[in-house]
Formats: structure tokens, C-alpha cells, sequence
């Protein structure tokens, strides 16, 4: 059962996340919180777990600090948001693409199970709305975008391999292998 914590951190995510929407779609952002928690608590993530996945985005892409979070929802969850985070807002400025990925994957293979959870599902839902883009708009999705189809494959194909390898080969990670099969089908160019 799901208790009023859980519903102050819908609230709080839905609060932060005003005013943001979907690349490509328009799509009111907390569709991918909702949609990513969704996949937690079916793949039996608790209640600190399916907070995590509301909340996972809050560092990278609002002003939010560490010791706010912390204060309003407590190490556990603090733990998992940091997990799943590759920079803090005001660290993406600094950090280019490559070395926050990589950076990230680093801390990953030492990141909690509860917290590879909400990664497996944050990059399902991810991957399921570049896909859809790709359906609706072709490769061309690529022409206005700031990172390459082979530098996306690059990135899911990793942390795909990183996450079977800790979490097994449960639905979630199943889920993530069929698309990022069905992404370098639609986006990648075979090389000659």
C-alpha cells in the first residue's frame, strides 16, 4: 500500500516539474515520472523505491539541492535520486555529454538494486518515446538533435549491458534489450 508520503512526492515532483515537457512532443513531463514509477512498482519496487522514480529526475533538471531532498524525503530516497542522477542542474553546464555518461556509469556498478530499478525503468521510458518519435518523425528526429543516433545507441547499449549484469534478466531489462533493438533499427544507418 502506497501511504500520504507517497502522494507528497507525486506533488512535489509534479510542483518541480511544471512547466516542462516531452522532446519532440510537447508531452507534460510528469508523464515519464508517472510512466517510470508505473514500471517500478510492477516490477515490485516499495513505496521508498516508487518515490525514487517520481522524484529521480528532480537534481538533473530542477533547482533542487541534495539537503532539500534529503530533508523532505530522507537518505533512502536521497540515495536513489542521486543514484540516478549524471549532474546536478548546474553541473551540465561544466561536464560535456561523454564524460557525464560515462561518469555515470561508473557509479552505477556500485548503485543499490532499489536504485538500478528506477534507472532500468527511467531509460525504458526514455528509449519507448525516442522510438515513438523515430515512428513519427523517421531519422530525420536526428537532424535538430544535439547527440547522434550511434552516441544514444552507444549510451542504452551500455548501461543495458551494466544493468542485466546486476538485476538479471528480469521484464524490465527484457523490455529495454527489445528496444534498444528496435532503436538502432530505426535510427542507425548500417555502416559499408
Amino acid at each position: 500500500m502506497l501511504s500520504p508520503r507517497f502522494e507528497e512526492a507525486l506533488a512535489f515532483a509534479a510542483r518541480r516539474h511544471t512547466g516542462q515537457v516531452r522532446h519532440n512532443t510537447g508531452t507534460p513531463y510528469v508523464s515519464h515520472l508517472l510512466a517510470t514509477c508505473a514500471i517500478v512498482l510492477e516490477e515490485g519496487g516499495d513505496e521508498t523505491v516508487a518515490i525514487g522514480a517520481l522524484l529521480h529526475d528532480v537534481l538533473e533538471d530542477q533547482p533542487t539541492s541534495r539537503s532539500e531532498l534529503r530533508d523532505a524525503f530522507g537518505d533512502d530516497v536521497y540515495r536513489i535520486v542521486h543514484d540516478c542522477t549524471d549532474a546536478d542542474a548546474d553541473e551540465r553546464t561544466r561536464l560535456t555529454w561523454w564524460e557525464r555518461k560515462r561518469a555515470h556509469l561508473g557509479r552505477m556498478a556500485a548503485a543499490s538494486d532499489e536504485s538500478l530499478l528506477v534507472i532500468a525503468a527511467d531509460k525504458v521510458c526514455g528509449l519507448q518515446s525516442l522510438v515513438d518519435d523515430l515512428h513519427r518523425f523517421g531519422p530525420a528526429l536526428f537532424e535538430h538533435s544535439t547527440r547522434t543516433a550511434d552516441e544514444l545507441l552507444w549510451n542504452y547499449r551500455s548501461v543495458t549491458d551494466l544493468l542485466a549484469g546486476r538485476l538479471g534478466e528480469r521484464p524490465v531489462i527484457g523490455r529495454l534489450r527489445r528496444l534498444v533493438a528496435e532503436f538502432a533499427t530505426l535510427a542507425v544507418t548500417p555502416r559499408r
